[in-house]
């Protein structure tokens, strides 16, 4: 009776912070947050997110939904991926969990972006002082999941974030909450997920290179150094709600989701996927992601549609090869192919590790 009184709060409380959180962030909010990369989707099984918030299990879960890294089957998961994004940038993405019983998951996962070498220009060499300079940017999630009861989940992760270059920096931390429910509304193969994401306290750069040598304008005093105190820029918060259904047929099962996303910084997103496993040997999905028209608001009074387009409302498509028969070992590849706009579509390659 606990673990069933227990479970309904953690789901009235998630959707009621969902609720909130969606009556909040109307009207057009492209470009007023930071820290973008952290919407960007890791690993290749779920490809667009479909679903994914109440269905993603496993190491792929610290992404999509920490709740669902203690509904693994594996007592030890791991993941690396390769992603290559646009304008020639790579994402490396690896993480590793461990199931510990009743106590609970624990999983750790980063993301490293390769943006390459950037030329340096200022105001008297627009086209390149000859010197280059490399961005770091990086995000390590540490997650902790547990089974509240057989059919509920719930998990937390909490992002470190550093981003700069030469001489600038910025850190920060976010937190991303989640739930899963299984056999929704007493139905087998219906699931309901909900998470936070994103939440956290708004950045800031500051370094050595802030500090620049001027003279103020109209006056006799020499150069001195003046400090730059750039604006602060929040979170990229999101709320995810999710649901999938599996259909068991003969040869494997049909795995239909959709995923509503509300964004505080962008448009609002709708993900659908659909994936067919057979069995225990391969799976092939087909996902859809579009993005919601931009409404205006008093607070933005000449925002033109045209001119906010989402590259990635379009389609993706991948699949799971597992090679455990052919190796011994709980080995599988992950590929995914997602089309883009205006740039060179993306593919996703990972490897994943369940022992």
């Amino acid at each position: 009776m606990a673990k069933t009184r227990l479970k309904t709060v953690a789901m009235a409380a998630f959707i009621a912070v969902a609720l909130v959180s969606f009556a909040s962030a109307q009207g057009p909010r492209n470009g007023t947050s930071g820290a973008s990369y952290l919407l960007i989707p890791q690993g290749a099984r779920y490809l667009s997110g479909g679903g994914a918030t109440a269905n993603a299990v496993g190491i792929d879960a610290i992404y999509w939904n920490p709740a669902g890294l203690a509904r693994a089957e594996a007592g030890v998961s791991a993941i690396f991926s390769r992603r290559n994004y646009i304008a020639d940038i790579g994402i490396d993405y690896f993480g590793a969990a461990v199931k510990f019983g009743r106590l609970g998951s624990v999983g750790i996962a980063a993301r490293i972006f390769d943006i390459g070498e950037i030329d340096v220009t200022d105001i008297y060499f627009p086209d390149g002082t000859g010197e280059k300079f490399t961005p770091n940017f990086f995000a390590v999630a540490l997650g902790y999941s547990k089974l509240i009861s057989d059919r509920t989940s719930i998990g937390l992760n909490v992002n470190l974030l550093n981003e700069g270059f030469t001489g600038v920096v910025a850190t920060g931390m976010t937190l991303d909450a989640g739930v899963q429910y299984s056999s929704f509304l007493n139905i087998p193969g219906l699931a309901i997920g909900v998470a936070l994401k994103n939440f956290g306290t708004p950045m800031r750069y500051g370094g050595s290179r802030m500090w620049v040598e001027a003279a103020v304008s109209g006056s006799d005093r020499e150069t001195e150094w003046y400090k730059i105190t750039p604006g602060a820029f929040d979170m990229p918060f999101v709320m995810d709600i999710g649901l999938t259904y599996r259909l068991n047929l003969g040869m494997g099962h049909l795995d239909i989701g959709g995923t509503f996303e509300n964004n505080h910084s962008a448009q609002d997103e709708i993900r659908l996927l659909g994936e067919f496993t057979f069995g225990e040997l391969a799976s092939v999905r087909f996902a859809n992601m579009s993005a919601t028209s931009v409404s205006d608001n008093d607070n933005t009074p000449d925002v033109d549609e045209s001119e906010i387009e989402n590259i990635w409302a379009s389609y993706s498509f991948g699949a799971t090869l597992n090679l455990k028969q052919f190796t011994g070992l709980g080995l599988s590849i992950d590929y995914a192919f997602i089309a883009t706009k205006f740039f060179d579509d993306n593919q996703i390659f990972a490897l994943r590790l369940d022992l």
